[in-house]
């Protein structure tokens, strides 16, 4: 299982819709910041090629102005 955490910058006035977008996808949950336009997202998919894949999906999703990877765990603890 892999997990990663990112700061989503979104683009002026797509925080909402983008929120929205991105909690519809699978594997995915996101919370707005509140006293800033950031949302945190919190991912988690069965390995490091649907990780990448995602990622891939994120980057080019409408309304992402910047994704910021703060945490991941790519490889499970031997």
């Amino acid at each position: 299982m892999t997990t990663c955490s990112y700061v989503v910058i979104p683009a002026d006035g797509a925080a909402e819709a983008l929120t929205k977008r991105l909690a519809a996808l699978p594997g995915c949950d996101v919370a707005r910041a509140r006293n800033r336009d950031l949302l945190l997202l919190v991912t988690e998919t069965s390995g490091p090629e649907e990780d990448q894949a995602l990622r891939a999906l994120l980057e080019r999703t409408d309304g992402v102005l910047a994704l910021v990877l703060t945490f991941g765990e790519l490889a499970p603890p031997p």
